[in-house]
C-alpha cells in the first residue's frame, strides 16, 4: 500500500493543473495506480468472483507433504494441484452464494470461531510479551548465569537419578500400595494400576531422570539421599502422597549438566526476583477449595 501511494503521489507531482482538476482526475488515475500494484501479485484463475492468486497458490504448495512436493513440482503435478483448488474456490463460491451463509447455525459457528480466534491472539500476546520481558531481563543481567557459578553447583551436585513413583491420592491408599510394594508386589506393574500420575503411570511409574533442581521440592533430599532399589514414602506433596523407589543413579560429565545447570540457576534468580517485587502484586487465592 506504501509504494502504491508513492505511485499516486509521483503522478501528481508537477501537476500544473488546478486544485478543483485533481480531484476529476483522481479516481481513474487511482484506479489505474492501485490496478499495477495488484498486478504483482498475478491472478492464476478465476472461479466465479473468487480468484487464485499466484501467492496463494505457491503458498498452499508449500503446504504439501514433503512425499508429494517432488510430484506437484512437476507441470503435470502443478496443473492437477491447480484443479484441487479450483475445485475448493468452487466450493467455496457456491456456498457463498448459498442461504448456508445466512443460517443460524452458520452465524453461531461463525462466533464460535471469531472467539477460538480472540482466545489465541490474548493466549499469544501473553506468551510473546513474557517471553520479551525475560529476555530483557537477560539483557539487564537480572538473569546472568556466570560460569562460576555452575562449577559450584556441579561440585556440589554432580549425579544424575532414575526414579520411579506411584502417586496416590490419600495417606490411607499409600500406605497400603507401600506395604505391598515392600512385601515383594511389583512397583512397575502397580505403578501402571493404580497411580494417579497417568503420564508415568504408563512406563510403570518411571519419572525422566533429574539433577538436583529438577524434582519438586517435597521429594527432592529424600530421593537423593536413598539407596539403590530403596523404596520410600509416602512422601507428602502438592500433588498427592508418593511411593518411590531408586532405580539409578550415576555422575553426569559437566558437559552434559552445563546447560540444565545454567536453566536452574537462571530460575532461581527470576525466582527471587519475583519474590522481591511480590509485595507490588499481591497474591490471593479466591476459591476455597485451593486454600
Amino acid at each position: 500500500m506504501a509504494r502504491c501511494t508513492v505511485l499516486y503521489l509521483k503522478a501528481q507531482k508537477n501537476d500544473s493543473m488546478p486544485p478543483i482538476m485533481w480531484k476529476l482526475r483522481l479516481t481513474p488515475l487511482l484506479l489505474l495506480v492501485f490496478a499495477a500494484c495488484r498486478s504483482r501479485d498475478p491472478i492464476v484463475a478465476r472461479v466465479g468472483r473468487e480468484t487464485i492468486t499466484q501467492s496463494e497458490f505457491r503458498h498452499k504448495l508449500a503446504e504439501v507433504t514433503s512425499s508429494y512436493q517432488h510430484y506437484v513440482i512437476t507441470p503435470n503435478g502443478r496443473r492437477q494441484f491447480l484443479d484441487i483448488l479450483i475445485r475448493e474456490k468452487m466450493v467455496l463460491a457456491v456456498a457463498r452464494a448459498s442461504d448456508v451463509r445466512r443460517s443460524p447455525e452458520y452465524r453461531s459457528e461463525l462466533e464460535r470461531l471469531k472467539a477460538e480466534e480472540t482466545e489465541r491472539v490474548r493466549e499469544g500476546s501473553d506468551y510473546l510479551l513474557s517471553r520479551l520481558w525475560l529476555d530483557d531481563l537477560r539483557k539487564k543481567g537480572t538473569l546472568h548465569v556466570s560460569d562460576d557459578e555452575i562449577q559450584d553447583y556441579y561440585r556440589k551436585y554432580p549425579t544424575e537419578v532414575l526414579m520411579r513413583h506411584i502417586l496416590m491420592a490419600s495417606p490411607e491408599e499409600a500406605q497400603a500400595i507401600a506395604k505391598k510394594v515392600r512385601q515383594g508386589a511389583n512397583f512397575s506393574s502397580l505403578a501402571r494400576d493404580v497411580s494417579l500420575d497417568a503420564e508415568t503411570a504408563a512406563d510403570g511409574g518411571r519419572m525422566a531422570p533429574v539433577i538436583y533442581g529438577e524434582i519438586i521440592p517435597d521429594l527432592e533430599d529424600v530421593v537423593f539421599h536413598m539407596r539403590l532399589g530403596e523404596i520410600g514414602g509416602p512422601i507428602k506433596s502438592k500433588f498427592g502422597y508418593h511411593i518411590l523407589r531408586k532405580d539409578s543413579e550415576r555422575r553426569l560429565a559437566f558437559r552434559d549438566a552445563r546447560e540444565r545447570i545454567a536453566r536452574l540457576l537462571e530460575k532461581q534468580k527470576l525466582d527471587q526476583y519475583l519474590q522481591s517485587i511480590q509485595r507490588k502484586f499481591p497474591v490471593e487465592v479466591v476459591d476455597e477449595q485451593f486454600k
